[in-house]
């Protein structure tokens, strides 16, 4: 048979101990095994589990100090096997002996002197108890065979003698101090016994709040990619050592902001109170707003925290990731756009962007003037606008901030200046609505739009064919808008109380959209 230590991380077992008889003994050069004459000690020796016949309590005590939980059945004990064993190592002694019968040492999990604790004070108090019943037992047998003049009166675990010369009074006294003593301490011992059952379950209920969410939602680089937008759960990991050093401390906006300087004479690593989630659960749970369009409630629920605070936990972090990711939505120099071209954009060596406006949808103001300036006569509701600029490479190398979705494409991209960033000589491709061929050449740019009808009942053959082929290289832009809007929180509504922060939250889309591969190859 081939026997194995229960306890966690130990890799003792008959294998090598096999192993260990094949082997020459180094101390006397001998040979090992029965053919062998070496008379050394083995390095440990595997010890059964005791029988729940003739030991029912000691197995079940061992079994919570080695403390595995069952495969089948989450929450109860493992129950050992014919071929579990404890091996020496385990044991002070080296073996289980009537002084120490527990394996005590190098248990393998946290906490496990506690434990250890608990189990021999229990073992001890149900020693003590059982003596005392042997005792009582004993003694209430004694008098009831031999009789005496003046009988000692039996209270609790021991008898009490009233001395011959105290009054009657005194005695009575002393007897009944006696009786509630007794009483009490076997409340103290019913109280303690259930300290050490509430202890365990708080140690249980730590373990299970301990367990942290990402480690529970995020098992694969599928996971990681449904809940946060993310390819994989190695950048997973490196995106949130990159920004969680920039979280210090939670934002709760201008109203609480003190002006009192604190002095410390040693700075702390975070500031304010203990963080009831860890740092990559709360990188978690921006990312799940971020990619699901989660509300702060759902989120709130599914971390174990209040609503405010899954609130604070988002807006600090939005803020760092928008400072931080940010720079990763740039305007790069002309020879890397053309190293990094695909070959459906080669014959075009001067294109440096595709430009296009998207639209996010907002809830409806309570003032009149604001429901007028958000209204958009296109998407008929009320809308924040803001210009994507795209490489051909398909990565977002300029996002403009958000404006009222009132105001024409022409205004949007002269007002957030981005004509003016891109070097001369270039070639810009946008669409019909983006009328701005004078602005162009006056900062010495090309503009590549589909041709318009002109008054003309319909287009000619030629503009026909040009706008296809200007439609199938434009398209790049429209698909990199939907790869944007897989972040739902920019597909859905946005709450009013959102708006602030819908700059950091396009910057922040944009940013993790470029980290993805790119639509067409180079």
């Amino acid at each position: 048979m081939a026997y194995h230590c229960a306890v966690s991380g130990c890799s003792n077992g008959s294998y090598r101990l096999l192993r260990w008889e094949k082997e020459r003994c180094q101390q006397c050069q001998l040979p090992r095994g029965k053919a062998g004459s070496c008379t050394c000690d083995p390095p440990f020796k595997l010890h059964p589990f005791p029988t729940s016949r003739k030991n029912r309590e000691l197995r079940q005590q061992w079994k919570v100090l080695i403390n595995r939980t069952s495969a089948k059945s989450r929450g109860k004990l493992w129950s050992p096997s014919k071929d579990s064993r404890v091996c020496s190592d385990h044991f002070v002694d080296g073996a289980p002996t009537a002084e120490n019968t527990f394996p005590t040492l190098n248990l393998g999990y946290v906490d496990a002197n506690k434990k250890v604790h608990r189990v021999l004070f229990q073992s001890q108090l149900n020693n003590e108890n059982s003596r005392q019943k042997k005792k009582k037992s004993k003694s209430s047998s004694v008098t009831h065979h031999n009789e005496v003049d003046d009988p000692p009166l039996d209270f609790g675990p021991t008898s009490f003698a009233a001395p011959s010369d105290l009054g009657f009074g005194t005695a009575l006294t002393l007897l009944m101090m006696y009786s509630l003593l007794q009483v009490y301490f076997k409340k103290c011992r019913e109280l303690h016994r259930k300290v050490i059952f509430l202890q365990t379950q708080v140690d249980t209920l730590k373990r299970a709040n301990n367990k942290s969410v990402h480690s529970v939602l995020l098992k694969n680089d599928k996971d990681v990619n449904f809940f946060t937008g993310i390819g994989s759960g190695k950048l997973f990991s490196s995106l949130h050592s990159y920004v969680a050093p920039f979280v210090q401390r939670r934002w709760r906006g201008v109203s609480a902001i003190s002006n009192k300087i604190r002095k410390f004479t040693r700075k702390p690593e975070r500031f304010g109170p203990n963080r009831r989630l860890q740092s990559t659960d709360e990188f978690l749970l921006t990312l799940m707003r971020l990619r699901l369009g989660l509300l702060n409630f759902d989120l709130a629920k599914r971390f174990s925290i209040s609503e405010s605070l899954a609130s604070q936990i988002f807006q600090s972090w939005l803020k760092a990731m928008a400072n931080v990711l940010g720079k990763m939505v740039y305007i790069p120099d002309q020879e890397s756009l053309i190293a990094t071209k695909p070959e459906r954009y080669r014959h075009l060596p001067d294109l440096h962007s595709i430009l296009d406006c998207s639209e996010v949808f907002i809830e409806t103001p309570k003032d009149l003037y604001l429901q007028s300036a958000t209204w958009s006569d296109y998407k008929h509701h009320n809308t924040l606008k803001f210009l994507v600029c795209v490489a051909p490479n398909s990565s977002i190398i300029f996002v403009s901030k958000a404006y009222m979705g009132r105001i024409s494409d022409k205004a949007l991209t002269m007002d957030c200046g981005y004509l003016d960033k891109v070097p001369q000589y270039s070639l810009l491709m946008a669409d019909k609505g983006f009328n701005l061929e004078t602005e162009c050449v006056a900062r010495s740019l090309t503009l590549y739009v589909p041709p318009g009808k002109r008054g003309l009942s319909q287009m000619t053959p030629d503009a026909v064919r040009k706008t296809k082929k200007i439609a199938n290289l434009r398209i790049l832009v429209e698909q990199v808008i939907r790869r944007l809007k897989t972040f739902r929180i920019l597909k859905y509504e946005l709450p009013l109380t959102l708006v602030p922060s819908v700059d950091d939250v396009v910057i922040v889309c944009a940013a993790l959209s470029n980290l993805k591969e790119p639509i067409y190859k180079s």
